[in-house]
């Protein structure tokens, strides 16, 4: 026994790592061939097809493929061990030695104004969202006289706007409000329609709209509405970097991305619109807004930012630490 257990040896297969004695290694051992492959969020193998986004699900992946157990230890990365310089040795800069993830374009203000990303809506997320109307109605329908008509005590839904829906004499009362979005930035709270600046947020909450035209009154499907948590993730190619939201059968009429050279604003309706995700984001590096764009796809939207200079981000958010 004692002998046995000192010829135990262990198998360095990819997804095996069991113990085994050389005399039993027969083909019992299941272990991936390929390499790991990180994208887009997904963990998986290049010789099998199967996915997780979860790292730990992504380790105990049984093996696509069968053999003997490998006792071979893989070699260690070669370390470059730097050469000590002599007392006087002058040190010449290469070519090589120049930083690559140097940025041409001169970072702009963070509170330039933003505007709307274009977009495209895929054709599977379309048949998605129009099969889940049709179940959104059909329960509406069957609902106990429930009616989404707007009710008496609604809001309307514009920036700053506080009035609230009476009777149908509220439809000819003039709304006054922001068309932009809210900006906050170094203390200021502003809208992107107006450069009126206040540190106060009641004083900002209050500030008189810039713009005037008909009320929008929130309906009764729209205030049973839930602020959700949507996953994200990124990656990035020489010319863009691509920030995709894992929120499925999104909405693209109710959901607005806006972006400035220096930061987006994100708010997208998923769930056919019954859920609401949000995010502000200061970008690492400058991207160009009228060469970015949008799209809405059937389980994801992908927000593709093309890069002001085409070099490396190290990471997608600028953290002030």
């Amino acid at each position: 026994n004692k002998i046995n257990k000192m010829n135990e040896l262990i198998c360095y297969n990819k997804g095996c790592n069991k113990k085994f004695f050389e005399e039993d290694n027969k083909e019992e051992c299941q272990f991936h061939p390929g390499i790991p492959v990180f994208h887009d969020a997904y963990k998986s193998w290049s010789c099998c097809k199967k996915k997780s986004t979860d790292f730990t699900e992504f380790l105990n992946m049984p093996g696509c493929t069968k053999g003997k157990h490998n006792p071979v230890k893989p070699e260690a990365p070669k370390k470059n061990i730097e050469k000590p310089m002599e007392i006087g040795e002058i040190i010449k800069e290469s070519a090589a030695d120049t930083p690559k993830n140097t940025f041409l374009t001169e970072r702009p203000r963070d509170d330039l104004p933003k505007c709307k990303l274009e977009y495209t809506v895929s054709p599977s997320l379309i048949t998605a969202l129009e099969k889940c109307k049709e179940k959104q109605a059909l329960q509406l329908k069957n609902g106990d006289n429930i009616s989404d008509l707007v009710q008496p005590g609604a809001p309307c839904k514009r920036n700053t706007c506080n009035t609230k829906y009476l009777n149908e004499s509220s439809n000819n009362l003039e709304c006054v409000y922001h068309p932009g979005s809210a900006v906050f930035h170094e203390g200021y709270k502003f809208w992107t329609c107006c450069q009126k600046r206040t540190s106060d947020f009641d004083q900002f909450l209050n500030q008189q709209g810039c713009e005037t035209g008909k009320h929008d009154w929130m309906k009764p499907s729209e205030i049973v509405e839930n602020k959700s948590n949507c996953r994200f993730d990124w990656h990035q190619t020489s010319s863009y970097v691509i920030l995709s939201i894992y929120a499925k059968v999104s909405d693209p009429e109710k959901s607005i991305v806006e972006a400035n050279p220096t930061g987006v604003s994100i708010s997208i309706a998923f769930n056919g619109g019954t859920n609401t995700f949000s995010l502000d984001l200061k970008l690492y590096g400058v991207i160009v807004p009228e060469k970015s764009s949008v799209e809405y796809l059937g389980t994801k939207v992908e927000l593709k930012l093309k890069k002001a200079d085409a070099v490396s981000w190290p990471k997608f958010e600028l953290t002030s630490n």
